[in-house]
């Protein structure tokens, strides 16, 4: 990553933990939301319910895989800078 002074900078360990419970936590409340819809007996309110909550859930789903992304980047970012340090210090 880079902070704007165009030195790489290593990802806090606490950013990425609480990175990896939010994606982890939202995936697991998409799958677990759709087996929370209630039966309300009329119609056309059940299918507006069942419509939300299958939009809630994709909303969740779609936020774990940004998430996900995200944690990929930061772990291609600290990559680069293990290499760049290592290359400074004259290692392979």
């Amino acid at each position: 990553m880079d902070d704007g002074t165009g030195a790489p900078h290593a990802t806090d360990p606490a950013t990425l933990r609480a990175l990896a419970a939010a994606r982890s936590t939202a995936r697991s409340l998409s799958e677990e939301l759709l087996t929370h819809v209630p039966d309300v007996g009329d119609l056309p309110t059940q299918r507006a319910l069942d419509a939300w909550v299958e939009q809630a859930a994709d909303t969740l789903a779609a936020l774990s895989e940004a998430l996900e992304e995200r944690l990929l980047e930061l772990g291609a970012a600290a990559t680069r800078v293990q290499q760049t340090d290592a290359r400074r210090v004259g290692r392979p």
